[in-house]
């Protein structure tokens, strides 16, 4: 007869893999509330590969994650101005993602 740890270490892996699966196909999904947000940022002028829709939603999310941990605005803007000025992101677009973000998805 099989040894339990055995049937516990074939186990353990089979159903944290499927939890990891599960949760990131769930995280994934883009709600109507996403799609708003997401036809939002178009209207400010932001333009983005439509497979990269879930990280811009993420990124709308991370700002509030940023703020409710003590970043400033100004200080958030100047990350994302500095990260994504090169792709033609000035520092009032980087303020306005900031303030459309923080409308939508803060608090939680």
């Amino acid at each position: 007869m099989a040894s339990p740890r055995w049937l516990a270490r074939v186990t353990l892996p089979v159903v944290v893999g499927a939890v990891l699966v599960a949760n990131a196909a769930v995280s994934s999904a883009i709600t109507l509330h996403d799609q708003d947000f997401l036809a939002k940022m178009h209207g400010l002028g932001f333009v983005w590969p439509p497979q990269e829709d879930a990280d811009v939603v993420n990124m709308g999310h991370q700002i509030c994650i940023d703020r409710w941990n003590g970043m400033t605005a100004d200080g958030l803007a100047q990350d994302i101005h500095n990260t994504l000025g090169p792709k033609g992101v000035n520092f009032a677009d980087a303020a306005a993602m900031i303030n459309l973000s923080e409308q939508m998805f803060c608090p939680y």
